[in-house]
């Protein structure tokens, strides 16, 4: 429940890489088939380590939460390219 006279806003940064030979160039969209810029607003960090080792951080960005949905869904067999119950017919 909001207060009145207040706002809430989600910032929506480009992600920048800050090292290495590509330092100051943007990082697209981790969907596969978008070449779009990837924001902060729409990111996740997956571990990437098998049980019982230490964590390893894959992190990837992407420009809308649809393609979040997306590419999260795609690593169940037979759902690639599909979004999860209540994602589908709206628009993000």
């Amino acid at each position: 429940m909001s207060v009145r006279g207040t706002t809430h806003a989600r910032l929506s940064r480009k992600v920048i890489i800050r090292e290495g030979e590509a330092e100051g160039d943007k990082i697209y969209c981790g969907w596969d088939i978008c070449d779009k810029d990837g924001t902060m607003l729409h990111h996740v960090a997956i571990n990437m380590a098998k049980p019982g080792f230490p964590r390893h951080l894959a992190r990837y960005v992407f420009c809308t939460e649809r393609h979040k949905q997306y590419f999260l869904n795609s690593h169940r067999p037979g759902q690639y390219g599909v979004l999860p119950g209540g994602f589908k017919g709206t628009i993000l």
